[in-house]
């Protein structure tokens, strides 16, 4: 009697978990923390409420090869499970003592509150995914990160509600505890690291029995030929950071990333000050949220037909494209405003669903968490550059043009990287 696949159950309880764990404290945050900003009882000027965020974004990435070993030792569920109970505390204490002071707001929410949802955020949902599925990797990741998008809609909402029309920023950041138990559950309920814990194997059923484990070792060897290149001899991290394919694909996935940096540290001063109403912006922005989710649904059935690493070089270009159309923007143009987020969003979005499955196919999946530990490391590191350098080119000509341009020609680069990335000739 065949066990039915579990494999799709545990993309679903991974993509909320992703959403509550690695996106809802943000999500909150970004109304939480402004309404503290104007509680005058809370003494904190704007420039340690600008500290705190760039402490978060730092966070995002600096724990990377840490929590990349974790989950290689002990399995992304643990992670999933630590990271909600970390969560859960550190949102209470931000309800508590966040206001209390500027080194308590930046240790609970820049550090403690970053590194909880970063143990369970990428690097644990990918790792999952990588190891349910092979042949049908990218429609499986391409539906966790849709998933994950698609209920993120409801944050601010949710967070808006909980906060009420006084603007209670405690409740805020306790609502952020409260998501952290629903994850717990969903954890504890529904995950499975890998299909062998099942006795299962990656994209389909398994029967068990008293031969489960030749049974495995089969049905792994009957797997049909990809239409993507996977490799069958998997690299370690630092084989993988020494190859040239490895900086290709994350030149491209970098370039995305500078491009968003850029839009959420200035897109929004930049186009107010081209004359748009903030109100027209806004529509803008939650547009570029659409497009990310939707690009998902097209990207999923061709990233098992076409290799993930062209898909990203194509998302950078279209990135390069919009930033090129913010750069040429005339006063008052609504249109360039909604083409220019609507391209970065199925940038980034393209680049949330194929970067991983990118490396994970090129380096093979057994040493998949601390590979994207050190890749999501140099992204935050490096991209985090961008909004103190859009700062000080705008202090130093009073406008943000040039950056545009730049951010155009590094996701050219970018895209032109990843599509001349090698793939070995199929024997």
């Amino acid at each position: 009697m065949e066990k039915k696949f579990i494999g799709w159950r545990v993309v679903v309880a991974t993509g909320l978990l992703y959403a509550l764990l690695g996106n809802f404290g943000l999500a909150a945050a970004q109304l939480a923390i402004p309404a503290m900003a104007v509680d005058p009882s809370v003494a904190m000027n704007r420039s340690m409420i600008g500290l705190g965020f760039t402490v978060f974004i730092l966070m995002q990435g600096l724990p990377g090869p840490l929590i990349g070993k974790f989950i290689a030792k002990y399995g992304a569920r643990k992670a999933f499970i630590a990271s909600s109970l970390l969560i859960i505390a550190t949102g209470v204490l931000m309800g508590l003592f966040a206001g209390a002071s500027t080194v308590a707001y930046v240790v609970l929410f820049g550090v403690l509150l970053s590194f909880s949802c970063t143990l369970g955020g990428q690097i644990a949902t990918q790792t999952t995914v990588g190891s349910w599925f092979v042949q049908k990797r990218g429609l499986a990741m391409a539906v966790t990160m849709g998933l994950g998008g698609l209920v993120a809609f409801a944050f601010p909402l949710v967070t808006n509600a909980a906060m009420g029309e006084a603007g209670n920023w405690h409740n805020g950041f306790y609502l952020i505890s409260a998501m952290a138990v629903v994850a717990l559950i969903i954890a504890f309920a529904l995950m499975k690291d890998k299909p062998e814990d099942a006795g299962q194997v990656p994209d389909g059923a398994l029967p068990v029995g008293a031969e489960a484990g030749a049974t495995v070792r089969q049905a792994k060897s009957e797997q049909p030929a990809s239409k993507v290149y996977k490799t069958t001899q998997p690299k370690t991290s630092r084989e993988a950071m020494r190859s040239l394919p490895f900086w290709l694909i994350w030149l491209g996935s970098f370039s995305v990333f500078v491009a968003l940096n850029l839009a959420v540290s200035s897109g929004v001063l930049y186009f107010s000050g081209q004359g748009l109403d903030t109100g027209i912006i806004a529509g803008a922005v939650a547009v570029q949220g659409v497009a990310a989710v939707a690009v998902n649904l097209v990207i999923a059935p061709l990233a098992d037909r076409i290799e993930p690493a062209r898909i990203l070089g194509v998302c950078a270009l279209l990135t390069a494209a919009g930033a090129l159309l913010a750069f040429v923007c005339a006063p008052g143009s609504a249109v360039v405003l909604y083409a220019y987020y609507i391209l970065l969003g199925i940038g980034f979005g393209g680049n949330t669903s194929v970067m991983p499955t990118a490396f994970a196919n090129y380096f093979g999946i057994e040493d998949f968490p601390k590979i994207m530990g050190m890749v999501l490391l140099l992204l935050s590191v490096f991209s985090a550059l961008v909004p103190v350098i859009a700062g000080a080119v705008f202090d130093a000509i009073g406008a943000y043009t040039p950056m545009f341009l730049a951010v155009a020609i590094i996701a050219v680069a970018g895209g032109i990287a990843s599509l001349l990335v090698p793939f070995p000739k199929r024997s």
